[in-house]
């Protein structure tokens, strides 16, 4: 029936009987006088005759009376009662020659109720050359197999099988084989696979994979039987254990190497900031004199000529603020090489950065809109305000600077009022304290070179910036994240733990 209900018109004879031509199967049929009514073209070439020889004509026509004989008691049998016939019979026909073959018969009613015999024919030529390659298989492949009949007894098992349980006192029978391989009575019915261990008189113990078929029709009486395959994976478990063992031994290796690295970087940075605190202390000996001579200076110059509309009032500012801006620099040099211990106080975390922000608020440009979201709700955390103080100044600069530059107005970039949002909360074991802007955002590859000391993207900057913020972070026992992408501003999240720094020791 097609989709729509209606029935598919009937095949043509014509190519019913192409499609019979074109099956590599001998098929043929007889009617009730078990004379040939049909050939195929595979049963032709078998049989050695025409299909217009065959028609017409029975067994009688071509063979000798007493095998014909046989052969028409069998056609007879099917006709007469009904019943299937599976029968090996021998087929010389044409050249004279004899073939084995199996014969497969079964009577069909024609359209008018008439009775005929179709018959299929298979070379027993083939068939048995096929069992002997199978056979010779079985012999020499590297897995053990066995053959077993449903009534339990043992039809088939190669070599390899009686090797694998030579051991075996009771010998090599189905009992035999459920106990050494651990199995119930179950074994071999369901199709199963497992592993497990056989004892071994030679080597001790064989780890082993089996796998059972299950009860199938492999005769043709009708009666079931199982094939069980095993197959030694010792070596292949002994490798797996090697393999896993050296795949162990890589990862400490990495790990070592890794530690290795980490401790040479770690030297090296300590001998740079022993140059860096060095340095450090020879210019702010060697500048910060000078510098306060040339304020004081500037001072005395501005009192002298007050009022007196000469008109260098912005030269003297520009000076005053590369004064303040070489002190400033003085003051993140010292920052970062500093190594003496923490001064850790525990108090109102919020209420403290309120101060903090509002005395930073007032040195930033006009423009920014500064915003503060404190939800620690008065929780007390130990920190050292001098050394944090530096960190969120640092953290609130960066913000800034990337929005309005280094002046009092955005940056022509900047396509949004410059915002700065200062926000702190307790995450688990840790209070954060986040600094976000709306600014141009920071690109992924910058995102850990700005962590290195002197690196930086800004014609104005030192590169002390955030390494200091992540230097104070570690010296308190926390930690510096930074999380940007291009076009959406950047957001700093210094994470200071609850419980403070064990001995209060700097990084």
């Amino acid at each position: 029936m097609s989709e729509d209900g209606k029935r598919a018109a009937p095949l043509s004879a014509e190519f019913l009987a192409r499609i019979l031509d074109a099956i590599p199967t001998p098929i043929y049929a007889k009617d009730a006088q078990a004379r040939f009514v049909y050939s195929n073209r595979r049963h032709n070439e078998l049989v050695g005759r025409s299909e217009d020889e065959l028609l017409g004509k029975s067994d009688a026509d071509f063979y000798a009376p007493e095998a014909a004989a046989a052969f028409l008691a069998n056609d007879r049998l099917v006709l007469d009662t009904g019943a299937t016939s599976s029968v090996e019979e021998m087929s010389s026909i044409g050249d004279g020659m004899t073939k084995p073959v199996l014969s497969h018969k079964a009577r069909m009613a024609g359209a008018e109720g008439e009775s005929y015999l179709v018959g299929i024919n298979f070379s027993l030529t083939e068939v048995k050359k096929r069992e002997e390659q199978y056979r010779a298989l079985a012999e020499t492949v590297p897995v053990g197999v066995v053959q077993i009949e449903e009534d339990q007894s043992i039809s088939f098992s190669n070599p390899l099988l009686h090797a694998y349980f030579a051991s075996l006192e009771e010998g090599l029978d189905l009992p035999a084989l459920r106990k050494a391989l651990g199995q119930g009575a179950d074994f071999p019915g369901q199709a199963a696979r497992f592993e497990c261990s056989l004892k071994d008189t030679g080597r001790g113990e064989r780890r082993v994979l089996v796998i059972s078929s299950g009860w199938l029709l492999l005769s043709k009486n009708k009666t079931r039987s199982a094939i069980v395959s095993i197959v030694d994976i010792s070596e292949n478990a002994e490798l797996k254990r090697i393999n896993e063992e050296i795949l162990r031994l890589n990862r400490e290796l990495a790990s070592s190497m890794q530690a290795l690295k980490d401790a040479q970087d770690a030297l090296v940075k300590k001998g740079r900031m022993e140059q860096m605190g060095q340095l450090t202390a020879t210019i702010a000996h060697e500048l910060r004199n000078p510098l306060g001579a040339v304020r004081t200076s500037v001072f005395l110059v501005e009192r002298k000529i007050k009022d007196k509309g000469l008109g260098v009032e912005p030269q003297l500012q520009r000076i005053n603020n590369g004064v303040t801006r070489c002190d400033a620099i003085i003051t993140q040099l010292l920052d970062f090489s500093r190594t003496k211990k923490l001064e850790c106080k525990s108090g109102d975390l919020d209420q403290w950065l309120g101060k903090c922000v509002e005395e930073e608020a007032r040195r930033l440009a006009s423009c920014i809109e500064v915003t503060c979201y404190l939800g620690l709700d008065g929780r007390e955390v130990p920190f050292d305000p001098v050394r944090l103080q530096r960190a969120v100044a640092n953290m609130i600069s960066n913000a800034c600077e990337a929005m309005v530059g280094n002046g009092d107005m955005p940056l022509a970039s900047q396509k949004e009022t410059p915002q700065l949002t200062l926000t702190t909360r307790q995450s688990g074991p840790w209070v954060e304290i986040e600094v976000a802007d709306n600014g141009p955002g920071i690109a992924a590859e910058t995102i850990e070179k700005i962590r290195e000391p002197l690196f930086t993207t800004k014609s104005f900057g030192t590169g002390l910036g955030v390494p200091a913020i992540e230097q104070i972070a570690a010296q308190h026992g926390g930690q510096l994240i930074i999380e940007s992408e291009l076009g959406r501003g950047a957001r700093f999240i210094m994470r200071l733990p609850v419980a403070g720094v064990a001995n209060g020791e700097a990084a």
